[in-house]
């Protein structure tokens, strides 16, 4: 029995750290769709514009990028009743508790630094891949769409 797809948006400069995210999310689940964007406001500009496309069950978000960082789409989107209730995962090189403090501030639903070699980021992608994925229970898009949660 296959679960029901999972849209997952991933905010990533960095091409090949965006590839090798989705390169190894896919080995480990085919249902779980990855909408890639490079920074904070694509990202914004992603949830917000007027037909969106399918809209995330989690987003995955660099702090450090260009055009507007990680902090500050934090900052934005946690101000927008209609996005704010997207949980959003923190994947960043940074081990600074100033930036980890600070995300937390800004309403994070979990912070992971990024590993340092390829057996410990697939087991870390596992470990996101089966909490979001299995053992979470999130509102029902409906249910957020339509205003129903009370965020």
């Amino acid at each position: 029995m296959s679960s029901p797809p999972f849209h997952l948006l991933l905010v990533e400069d960095e091409l090949a750290d965006a590839l090798l995210f989705q390169d190894m999310l896919s080995e480990q689940d085919q249902e779980i769709t990855v909408h890639h964007v490079q920074n904070g406001q694509e990202a914004l500009d992603y949830l917000c514009e007027p037909a969106p496309g399918p809209r995330p069950h989690l987003i995955v978000l660099d702090l450090n990028m260009p055009i507007m960082n990680g902090h500050e789409f934090l900052e934005r989107v946690k101000s927008l009743p209609e996005v704010r209730s997207i949980p959003v995962l923190v994947l960043s090189t940074s081990e600074h508790s100033s930036d980890i403090h600070r995300a937390y501030e800004g309403q994070v639903s979990g912070y992971v630094v990024k590993p340092g070699n390829y057996q410990e980021y697939m087991h870390v992608l596992e470990t996101i891949r089966a909490y979001w994925r299995g053992l979470v229970r999130l509102p029902s898009l409906e249910e957020v769409m339509q205003g129903r949660m009370g965020f």
